[in-house]
């Protein structure tokens, strides 16, 4: 399984908010419903997420190819996971 970081990332400019606990150690919460697109750990999880869920090459290539799509214009209103994950697969071979 893909596991790529934000060191992967083609895209610059997101967000790097992070919760923090108590003692100063990192959590990542990640909403089942919505995707926050500027968020550069969201976007991470979302890639990855695409990547394990779907029959594509697990590479590089491929992990930026899911965040381009992400970023497509035509999904600039767009911040449904659901219907996020079924577009990008829709669209995957056409763009």
């Amino acid at each position: 399984m893909a596991n790529f970081t934000t060191d992967d990332l083609a895209f610059t400019g997101y967000s790097q908010i992070v919760t923090k606990t108590n003692d100063g150690t990192q959590i990542e919460i990640y909403d089942s419903t919505y995707v926050d697109k500027t968020e550069e750990c969201e976007v991470v999880h979302f890639c990855n997420e695409f990547l394990k869920k779907y029959k594509v090459p697990q590479t590089k290539a491929s992990f930026q190819k899911v965040e381009s799509f992400l970023q497509h214009s035509i999904l600039e209103h767009q911040i449904y996971r659901e219907e996020l994950l079924d577009w990008i697969a829709s669209n995957w071979i056409k763009l």
